[in-house]
This record gives C-alpha cells, structure tokens and sequence, in this order.
C-alpha cells in the first residue's frame, strides 16, 4: 500500500477483528513508497474475507487520491 493508505487500511483490519503482526517497506529508495503489512486473524472465513474487503476498499481509497494529486 501507500503511505498514506497505512492508517486507514490499519483501522480497517482491527475494525474488523484482524490483527496486524508487521509492517514494513523493502525498497528504501523507491517512489512512492510501497508498504507491505502482514495481518492475522482467526474465525469464520466469512468475517475474515469481509474484513480484508473493507482494508482492500481502503487501498481503492487512497489510489484514487494518490492519482488526483498528479
């Protein structure tokens, strides 16, 4: 995601019962800056999909900021 996706996507997943376990970034001189986040969750498969839906609708969020700001 980006940078200015962590928040919301953050508040999504524990919203939703989903745990984040880390977040990080591989490519340091990269533009923009891509974060990856990796999230636990135990339960229903159900619960779970609708809250990785509800991060990934955040992610949809921020893309189309990011390509506004062009």
């Amino acid at each position: 995601m980006l940078e200015n996706e962590v928040t919301p996507v953050l508040k999504a997943l524990r919203k939703n019962g989903l745990d984040v376990v880390a977040i990080h970034h591989h490519m340091t001189e990269d533009r923009p800056v891509v974060i990856f986040l990796h999230y636990w969750g135990r339960g229903p498969a159900e619960k779970l999909a609708t809250g990785f839906r509800a991060a990934l609708d955040e992610l949809d969020k921020g893309v189309a900021a990011h390509a506004m700001a062009r």
